[in-house]
């Protein structure tokens, strides 16, 4: 994501998360269903911390990242301030898996969300964590729009 200013969060596609410039990122695509953020990836041996398992730092983007889509695009423009990760077990790479964040809670310019990464296809839990978020809110007091922030993105 981009910096914060008066006109709410900016981009220029090198996210390291999403980016579509970055040729070291993860390029994620994000799409939506059943009100969660839902993006299918296999990681690369570039994200390997031990042999075949993906390093603890870039599972954590992972699961920051898919809460961030599903804030931005269900509540509005935020920054994580607060997150939680437990890793349940190794995250394989190579294989496809499923990340998932779904909004659980929102108060004024205060959310809250939660991430899960899974094996694609199956129910079988790798990491979840959980997070606070700080809403950017327009001069109507409203939250800034996140969907068209999201839209140039891709």
């Amino acid at each position: 994501m981009g910096a914060l200013d008066e006109n709410g969060l900016t981009s220029n596609g090198y996210c390291f998360a999403c980016g579509a410039r970055n040729v070291y990122g993860l390029r994620m695509r994000v799409g939506y269903e059943d009100e969660a953020a839902v993006c299918r990836l296999t990681l690369g041996r570039q994200y390997q911390g031990w042999d075949k398992i993906a390093h603890g730092g870039i599972v954590s983007t992972v699961l920051d990242e898919i809460m961030a889509y599903a804030v931005i695009n269900y509540v509005g423009q935020g920054l994580t301030t607060r997150m939680e990760l437990t890793y349940r077990k190794s995250v394989p790479l190579g294989v496809p898996l499923k990340a998932v964040g779904r909004v659980t809670g929102h108060r004024s310019r205060l959310a809250t969300a939660e991430g899960r990464i899974y094996l694609a296809g199956e129910d079988t839990l790798l990491a979840e964590a959980s997070s606070r978020w700080i809403i950017k809110l327009g001069p109507d007091g409203k939250p800034m729009d996140g969907a068209a922030w999201l839209d140039a993105q891709r």
